[in-house]
């Protein structure tokens, strides 16, 4: 039983590996789509049909409910960054606007 045990020791620590690796590259993948989110309502548009669109496949492959999880997990964060986004949005545009409004007031 030890020598099974140990033969299968490399296994998990290339498995380990991968899993970090994939891990890192989600979390990648995940600020990638959050920055284009908050660059412009089109990207948002844009970045969640592609989820979207990848949910559908993956629910067509028969995927696993992790892959399907993950997915979904990334759109709610898109959401939630486009949200975040136009809140700042309209708060920079309502100090703009009241800095403009003191300007005017200012020099008239």
């Amino acid at each position: 039983m030890r020598e099974t045990l140990a033969v299968a020791e490399p296994d998990r620590d290339v498995l380990r590996a991968m899993d970090a690796d994939l891990q890192a590259s989600l979390a990648l993948s995940r600020a990638t789509l959050r920055a284009l989110a908050a660059l412009s309502p089109m990207l948002s548009t844009a970045a969640d049909a592609a989820l979207e669109e990848e949910a559908a496949r993956a629910a067509e492959r028969s995927a696993p409910q992790r892959t399907l999880d993950i997915v979904e997990d990334a759109r709610q964060g898109l959401q939630h960054a486009s949200a975040e986004a136009r809140i700042a949005r309209t708060l920079e545009r309502a100090l703009v606007n009241a800095a403009e409004a003191l300007a005017t007031r200012r020099a008239g």
